[in-house]
């Protein structure tokens, strides 16, 4: 028994060191990412170590695992979408006290007309600008993730959201000054 146990694992060892670059470069082609890409290419390989009567006998299963691996990785997409969505609902909620920084000045303002406000004024913004801010503040992504995934400096992405908040206060001041002079 011993000695079908130690055939088995040198064999999955085998399968494993054939496909395993191939798994690992797929999942980074989607990802993007090279250690989310080996985590999904070991996630694969566990699966199928749990499975032998998968790869025991069939050397054929690119196509198997190529789909297993595109599962693994749109399930990662729909938990970031879920994550990023429930991070934006928080974000946006506090965004408008960060943006005021005091609680008397939202409770004079209203929430829906503030939050127009803010939306108008982003859709203004040049586009680069507007995409950062939002990634920053929105999304929850640090500076270094935006400009990775940019493609530009820390330092660009730093002051963009700094000319995004300088202009976004702005035209915030201007509306909670009119908003006080008509109460």
């Amino acid at each position: 028994m011993e000695n079908n146990d130690k055939q088995i694992e040198l064999k999955f060892q085998r399968f494993f060191t054939v496909n395993f670059p191939k798994v690992k470069n797929f999942a980074q082609m989607l990802l993007k990412s090279e250690s989310d890409a080996e985590d999904v290419a070991q996630d694969v390989f566990c699966k199928l170590w749990l499975q032998p009567e998968l790869w025991l006998n069939n050397e054929e299963l690119d196509n198997y695992i190529f789909i297993m691996t595109r599962n693994i990785v749109l399930n990662i997409f729909k938990h970031q979408q879920v994550e990023q969505e429930y991070q934006a609902e928080v974000i946006e909620k506090t965004f408008l006290y960060e943006l005021t920084e005091k609680e008397e000045i939202l409770n004079n303002v209203y929430y829906k007309e503030m939050l127009l406000i803010i939306q108008l004024t982003l859709e203004k913004m040049p586009k680069r600008r507007r995409l950062i801010f939002e990634l920053s503040r929105f999304r929850g992504l640090s500076h270094k993730e935006i400009a990775d995934k940019l493609d530009v400096s820390i330092r660009t992405i730093e002051h963009q959201v700094y000319l995004a908040l300088i202009e976004l206060k702005k035209v915030l001041l201007f509306f909670i000054f009119f908003s006080n002079i008509f109460k």
